[in-house]
């Protein structure tokens, strides 16, 4: 499996000590053989280097939307069928099921260690409501009103439906060689799930770890799950900071097999946290991204970890679709590289970036980086100059929190979105207190 580099390229913004300086860097995937340990379903709200926990075991699912792009009207669902064959396994086409499928796996090679769960969440009591049926009265937060008659995705409406203490661990293999494999209802410890066959689905489970790709582009599916990806780490060099738990994204270390990275993927209504960057569509795509909630970004604060970090990494054929996005580390800012770039990223470094919609999304406020969006047209990159390189970018009914400083991140909501591109669209998109947010390049 071809492995990718840190390259300083991306931008990102750092602040520090009141000073916003600004690094450049691509990010991608490596290996790494260190598993994390299986821990309940937490809701991670950061602070600082720490990261305080709370448990949450209530899924309410979000409805089907429509969107509308190019003159076409879809109707997206969240529905998949399984045909069950003679050996048991279930074969789904479309998207995926709510409830999802039955589990049903090749004989593999049973995984003999790896950390089980030590932490559990209460056994869930029903979905928390407030006004209009969310878990906060709120709006424009996660599991808060998203002013369209539905609620943001948040801790209460994503993820599995009962907490890790119920679910037995999987045993089968980390590598995925047969088709149509999946996995419902477990606590999965494979530092990567490598998909090699199409039609694998992650379903109702727990994954302590991440997903990749190797040999091609085996479509596959995460659905009504979470997701950890977090490293033991030891201390900091400096003794700045102590061993411990942090986010998965230090080619230093290894650990660079983190969130969901590939193409020809769907993720629903899934919680992913302690990634350097939750998702990553790399070309040529197709991926979806529904429903789901990203953030906790608790990266290794030393001084050797060069991490740059996003929510969500396009590259091209991504739908990115009523989603809650946050990078949300805060620093400390021990170098000049590491922190977070913003919630979405997407640079020419490896492919034009293109044919993408980022529709009804919340952008959370990011104080630590340096715009909340990136629009694909960011100039010094191998693929800046290629005429198809930011085009059919389509920006619609986003909200973009203002933050502290009202302005989404340190400078902007968005950078490098080319107005006048082909195909190009900037329509609908407000601050989360109703204004038009303006398509800044």
């Amino acid at each position: 499996m071809s492995k990718r580099t840190l390259i300083p390229l991306a931008a990102v913004a750092l602040v520090c000590g009141g000073t916003v300086a600004v690094a450049h860097a691509a990010t991608t995937h490596g290996s790494d053989t260190t598993r994390a340990t299986c821990t309940a379903r937490p809701n991670v709200t950061d602070v600082g280097t720490a990261q305080q926990i709370t448990v949450v075991c209530t899924v309410p699912k979000p409805p089907a939307v429509t969107v509308t792009a190019g003159g076409a009207t879809a109707t997206a669902t969240t529905t998949v069928t399984a045909t069950i064959g003679p050996s048991g396994s279930a074969s789904p086409s479309g998207a995926p099921t709510d409830p999802p499928p039955t589990q049903s796996t090749s004989a593999s090679p049973t995984l003999t260690s790896g950390p089980t769960a030590t932490t559990a969440p209460p056994t869930p009591t029903g979905s928390p409501t407030a006004s209009g049926g969310c878990a906060t009265s709120t709006p424009n937060v996660p599991d808060g009103p998203d002013g369209r008659g539905g609620c943001f995705p948040g801790p209460a409406n994503t993820g599995p439906n009962a907490p890790a203490s119920a679910m037995a661990t999987y045993t089968g293999s980390c590598t995925i060689t047969a088709a149509n494999t999946v996995i419902d209802s477990k606590v999965v410890n494979c530092r990567s799930i490598d998909v090699r066959a199409s039609g694998f689905v992650l379903s109702n489970s727990y994954l302590n770890g991440g997903i990749v790709q190797s040999g091609g582009n085996p479509s596959f599916t995460v659905q009504d799950s979470f997701i950890d990806s977090g490293v033991q780490y030891p201390a900091c060099s400096n003794g700045s900071c102590p061993a411990g738990k942090y986010a998965c994204g230090d080619t230093g270390n290894a650990t660079t097999d983190c969130g969901v990275t590939g193409s020809n993927f769907t993720i629903l209504r899934t919680e992913i946290i302690n990634s350097n960057r939750a998702a990553y569509c790399e070309a040529p795509g197709p991926c979806l991204i529904q429903n789901s909630y990203f953030h906790g970004t608790n990266l290794w604060p030393d001084r050797s970890n060069l991490a740059h970090a996003s929510s969500v990494r396009e590259e091209q054929n991504l739908t990115l679709r009523h989603n809650s996005l946050h990078c949300s580390y805060t620093g400390p800012f021990v170098n000049g590289d590491i922190g977070c770039s913003a919630d979405l990223t997407g640079y020419p470094d490896f492919a034009p970036i293109k044919n993408n919609i980022v529709d009804r999304n919340l952008f959370v406020a990011s104080a630590g980086s340096a715009y909340c969006a990136y629009g694909g047209a960011t100039s010094g990159k191998p693929y800046s100059g290629d005429p198809t390189n930011a085009t059919n970018q389509t920006f619609t009914n986003n909200v973009f929190q203002r933050g502290a400083n009202s302005k989404c991140g340190s400078y902007g909501a968005i950078t490098s979105f080319n107005s006048s591109g082909v195909g190009n669209v900037w329509s609908g998109n407000v601050w989360d207190d109703g204004t038009p947010v303006p398509a800044a390049r």
